[in-house]
């Protein structure tokens, strides 16, 4: 389900004809006015809704382009009141009425135009408001939510909305192609502490859709959401016997930078990829240790709580271009209970030369080795 303030001509342009001849998009309520009419207003929804469902070929596929998509508007795009959380909350409802699996909203709340009914940074606690709860409850009900953290991070308040304060929530920042967090991607933590935003994804130089059916490109955490819901919807399809709490430490534990959160990037970029990976290691019929990501930058690897992984991702390179001897981008041993390791290189890897990466296990049943040694890790 997406939340949003409305899809104007969403039902009319290109990359959702597909989803309308083929029943995957529900124009579902406008809680706001109390009627049906989602599409007659404000293109926010439809730039939103577009980096995840649309698919026009040869122009634009959003990240998750088969995805059956429920539409709700529950906000008043000219004016911000408590009474939207209320909407957001209602939608909540009739959204799990429906079935959906998960809600992204690229929507926040902190300031009001009645400023005596505001929130400061101390509400923002993932309790306080009444959307928190709302988004909170979903969650417990099994659904998943994702919420863009705002675009605050260069004015004065800086910090995230509701209910992008629910510790329970997949908080989204923005980040660009070159996994730079956006200056006024909002900031984190929340008010009790929790990390946040969680993750980051595209939201610098977004393509997104418009009303009369072209593309441009955008700033905000508000499409950066939906980027992200795609690769979380893909997740969901792949194994949905996971619970929204274990897709969430899924994708925090595959991140960029999991294993130094903090409140700018949280736990850095999301890498969908690597989650997919993890959790086919993890669900194997024989669960062994193995490797869940590699790019030119390191590896994750899974290791089996009680094995013992030794590591080396080295080229063979001409000491005066006769001697051979083994350059080592890193190599090490994994131990202990933990299970997700990130593993830096020393020295990113050099485009079109050719590497050897090398994990051997050992555990109380049987010695394993994996090799590659013709691993090309970037081209030019």
């Amino acid at each position: 389900a997406v939340f949003d303030a409305g899809f104007k001509n969403l039902n009319a342009i290109p990359g959702f004809l597909k989803h309308q001849a083929n029943d995957r998009l529900t124009f579902c309520y406008d809680v706001a006015q109390l009627d049906n009419l989602l599409t007659d207003a404000d293109n926010h929804g439809t730039a939103v809704t577009s980096c995840l469902g649309a698919y026009q070929l040869g122009h634009y596929v959003g990240s998750a382009p088969l995805a059956n998509l429920f539409l709700f508007r529950t906000e008043y795009g000219a004016t911000e009141s408590p009474l939207e959380e209320l909407n957001w909350c209602k939608a909540a409802e009739l959204s799990d009425s429906a079935g959906v699996d998960m809600i992204t909203s690229s929507l926040g709340y902190f300031r009001f135009d009645d400023t005596t009914l505001s929130y400061r940074h101390s509400d923002l606690d993932g309790f306080t408001s009444y959307i928190s709860l709302g988004a909170r409850i979903a969650v417990e009900k099994g659904i998943l939510v994702l919420n863009s953290a705002g675009n605050e991070g260069d004015n004065l308040w800086r910090k995230i909305g509701t209910p992008a304060d629910v510790a329970t929530v997949l908080t989204i920042g923005a980040a660009g192609i070159d996994n730079q967090v956006g200056r006024f991607s909002s900031q984190g933590y929340n008010a009790k502490g929790d990390i946040k935003p969680d993750v980051v994804a595209c939201g610098v130089l977004t393509y997104v859709g418009s009303p009369n059916g072209n593309y441009y490109q955008g700033y905000g955490t508000s499409y950066a959401t939906p980027v992200a819901a795609g690769g979380v919807a893909c997740l969901l399809q792949a194994f949905p016997g996971l619970t929204p709490l274990q897709i969430n430490q899924l994708i925090r534990s595959t991140a960029s930078q999991s294993q130094n959160p903090d409140s700018i990037m949280g736990y850095g970029v999301a890498q969908f990829d690597a989650a997919y990976n993890l959790q086919q290691l993890k669900t194997a019929k024989h669960v062994v240790s193995g490797i869940v990501k590699i790019d030119p930058n390191g590896l994750i690897i899974f290791k089996v709580p009680k094995d013992v992984v030794h590591f080396d991702v080295y080229s063979v390179v001409k000491f005066l271009g006769v001697l051979p001897y083994k350059k080592h981008l890193s190599k090490g041993t994994l131990k202990g209970e933990q299970e997700v390791f990130p593993i830096p290189f020393n020295q990113r890897a050099i485009c079109n030369q050719k590497y050897t990466i090398r994990l051997s296990t050992k555990s109380t049943l049987v010695m394993r080795e994996i090799s590659n040694d013709c691993l090309i890790l970037c081209e030019d």
